[in-house]
């Protein structure tokens, strides 16, 4: 009886002697990318695959923002001109351009962005809401920003930019 109370005593006491746990906080994973100057990120899960910029013909009468299509391992794959639905001039291609490929609502889309940067993980703690010049006009599919290293890096919903003008 003794030798069960002092391992239910040295228990109790490592219990009180450790350190109680940290909350641990999420992360976000991020695909980062450039339009211009200014960084971008969307949640890694929804990214299928980022894929050099092959030829992108246009279609008539396509949707704004549509910049055309291109053929992706014999799939058609509409290209979205993410600078003109964020508000900004049309892309010029460049060797760096690449069309980030993800599944939103159930479709395969490209988005035509100027460079990929990388990809990072951000503790979800250091995002902060939009301010509200971000979150009017074209720029509603930006939902969060975050500080890294001296950039202002802009969340984006890859649903609301599917949604304009819907």
């Amino acid at each position: 009886m003794k030798r069960a109370e002092g391992v239910l005593e040295f228990t109790d006491r490592l219990q009180v002697a450790a350190a109680p746990a940290a909350p641990v906080e999420r992360e976000l994973h991020l695909l980062i990318f450039a339009l211009g100057l200014e960084q971008y990120a969307v949640p890694i899960a929804m990214v299928r695959e980022v894929v050099r910029v092959a030829p992108i013909p246009r279609v008539p009468d396509a949707p704004l923002h549509i910049r055309g299509v291109m053929n992706l391992r014999g799939r058609v794959l509409p290209v979205v001109e993410l600078r003109t639905r964020l508000g900004l001039e049309a892309a010029a291609l460049t060797p760096a351009s690449r069309v980030v490929v993800a599944e939103v609502r159930g479709r395969i889309v490209g988005y035509l962005v100027d460079r990929v940067v990388q990809i990072t993980r951000l503790g979800e703690g250091s995002v902060l809401a939009a301010p509200e010049e971000f979150r009017t006009g074209s720029a509603d599919a930006i939902t969060g920003v975050a500080r890294r290293g001296d950039q202002l890096l802009r969340l984006l919903e890859l649903e609301r930019v599917l949604a304009a003008g819907d």
